[in-house]
């Protein structure tokens, strides 16, 4: 795969937080410090938890596995995964 067809692709990333804030602020850090591109954001109260799948674009698929592994470290962060989507066709 070139690099201009691995930077095509987008990436979801779904992770659970303790609450709205620490999702919030999840997100803002992640943005700032990996320097992807939003391209959705959705949140969810799911019980005591909140549910946040973001969806980021500009970052190879080992930038963003390393960016989730950042972010799955944060306090209040857990339950990470990380779905690399490429275009169809």
């Amino acid at each position: 795969m070139s690099a201009a067809e691995n930077f095509a692709q987008h990436h979801v990333l779904t992770f659970a937080a303790s609450h709205t804030q620490a999702a919030l602020q999840a997100v803002e850090d992640f943005l700032a410090r990996s320097g992807a591109a939003l391209a959705g954001l959705r949140m969810r109260s799911v019980g005591e938890i909140v549910e946040t799948t973001l969806q980021i674009q500009d970052l190879s698929d080992a930038s963003a596995e390393a960016a989730g592994e950042r972010l799955a470290n944060r306090a209040g962060v857990s339950a990470l995964r990380v779905e690399h989507v490429r275009p169809l066709k």
